[in-house]
């Protein structure tokens, strides 16, 4: 069974950007255009990595962390953040973080970061 993985970004040419390389690795690939959205469908599907985008309308990354912990007593997955700042690093070490990316995206680390993430038998 695929590893579930939902990207929350409300631009959504970098949302085809990151989805075309999980989607050839066979991970099974949501899609929210900001937090709210993307809130309702972890209470959904209960993804095994969120890949979030910081600064959105409606609800940025950081309140989304803060009410993704409220969604399921135990369930706490997996966030790799995104950013166009690339002097946000101390920003990132909330909990459940476990990396960030400066977009563009670069498929390979992404993927490298993924598998570090799931488990090298995640693709």
């Amino acid at each position: 069974m695929a590893h579930k993985i939902l990207i929350i970004d409300d631009d959504k040419i970098n949302t085809a950007i990151v989805r075309l390389p999980l989607a050839e690795a066979r991970y099974d690939i949501s899609v929210a255009h900001d937090g709210d959205a993307g809130l309702a469908l972890v209470k959904e599907i209960y993804p095994d990595l969120i890949i979030l985008d910081v600064y959105m309308p409606k609800m940025n990354g950081y309140e989304f962390m803060q009410e993704l912990k409220t969604v399921k007593e135990g369930y706490f997955p997996d966030v790799i953040m995104l950013t166009a700042n690339e002097t946000l690093e101390a920003e990132f070490k909330l909990e459940g973080v476990k990396g960030y990316f400066v977009k563009p995206v670069e498929h390979e680390p992404l993927l490298k970061k993924i598998v570090e993430c799931l488990g090298p038998n995640s693709i």
